[in-house]
């Protein structure tokens, strides 16, 4: 099996065969151990949806490996979260095999065809000096301008997750991050309030929105790091708490993050990374107040839930057998999307990237 990688972090170069276990669910005692995956009685599902239509576009390679079969070559990007393949007799890969192993080394973009429904490479083509330039200078996705040197991901096994612990922010004082701001939620209420406005805003609902353009939680096989930003900037702007986010990874062939997408059609969903804003909740018991890690992620849940609850929810070995978490990460709200190594990631200060992406994906859906 042959592995081209481009180093995202330590981890990432590890690539034993991972052992196969069984998803265990959360033993979380609130109201979220039940709200994984289920639909939402409010939610009002979009007539005129549309599957994801064929894009050409720049991309960085992650990762490069070929399947366990030797028939397909397996691509993972930088700027996407689903996992693409293509047919190793595909003219259009065997005439580029070098271009591609020589633009990991040099952390350089390739123009690809892609279908973001069929998981699909289907054509691949030198990027030209002038573009090259255009995305790793000034404004350009890839430009040292725009990003921020983040923390290593902590390996995990989400099988052993010690709930009672794992979840407050004092275990993960890890991440520096959590320093950087105070403003933390005041109450569960206020909490749950937070969640319903970010999904109301979403484009399974019939408009008017309240803001520009509407989030596509509807379709959840690309795109989080345009959801969870624009919810980033939602939850700031409204409601003025911190907004972290996290980073799950499944990093390593043959790792995949897997997730059943009940609340649209119940296929299954596959990627290797995954990202959604994180919130510190208030609580008191008592004498004693801490903080609780949650997420907001309406293309997974219906409710806010803990982080425990989040990533375990991602190891779904009914959907594929080699579902694993590996790793996870929690970064500033600015962090749009792991770019290159060290644990950088690159970010979308004015929303540009972000307004494109949801408009991008507002007609698709999940299952077809």
């Amino acid at each position: 099996m042959k592995t081209f990688l481009k180093g995202f972090s330590k981890p990432l170069i590890v690539f034993a065969m991972p052992t196969i276990l069984l998803f265990v669910a959360c033993n979380n005692n609130n109201k979220d151990k039940n709200a994984p995956l289920k639909p939402a009685a409010e939610q009002t599902k979009t007539a005129t949806a549309k599957p994801a239509q064929t894009e050409n576009t720049l991309l960085t390679i992650a990762m490069m490996t070929e399947d366990r079969d030797g028939k397909k070559a397996e691509l993972r990007f930088y700027e996407r979260e689903a996992i693409y393949s293509i047919d190793k007799s595909n003219k259009a890969y065997t005439d580029n095999i070098g271009m591609l192993t020589e633009a990991i080394k040099a952390n350089v973009p390739v123009r690809f065809t892609l279908n973001a429904t069929t998981g699909a490479l289907t054509n691949i083509t030198r990027a030209t000096d002038k573009e090259i330039r255009a995305y790793n200078t000034g404004t350009g996705i890839n430009s040292p301008e725009l990003k921020i040197k983040g923390v290593a991901p902590v390996r995990i096994d989400v099988t052993k997750i010690d709930t009672a612990v794992f979840n407050q922010v004092d275990y993960q004082i890890r991440f520096p991050v959590f320093k950087l701001c105070t403003n933390v939620v005041p109450d569960y209420a206020t909490l749950v309030n937070i969640f319903n406005y970010c999904a109301s805003q979403g484009c399974n609902n019939p408009p008017p929105y309240t803001i520009t353009n509407c989030i596509p939680f509807q379709y959840v096989r690309d795109g989080c790091y345009a959801r969870a930003h624009k919810m980033r900037q939602m939850i700031s702007k409204k409601y003025g708490y911190c907004v972290e986010k996290v980073f799950s990874f499944a990093e390593g062939y043959p790792n995949k993050l897997a997730v059943k997408a009940n609340m649209w059609g119940g296929c299954c969903v596959e990627w290797w990374y995954h990202v959604v804003p994180l919130l510190r909740l208030h609580v008191k018991r008592g004498s004693f107040t801490y903080q609780i890690c949650y997420v907001i992620d309406p293309g997974m849940f219906t409710t806010p839930v803990k982080l425990s609850t989040w990533l375990q929810a991602q190891k779904n070995t009914s959907c594929n057998p080699n579902a694993n978490v590996t790793s996870y990460s929690i970064q500033p709200g600015s962090a749009y999307w792991p770019m290159g190594s060290s644990a950088s990631f690159g970010t979308d200060p004015n929303y540009v990237n972000t307004e494109q992406t949801l408009i991008g994906y507002k007609n698709s859906i999940t299952c077809n």
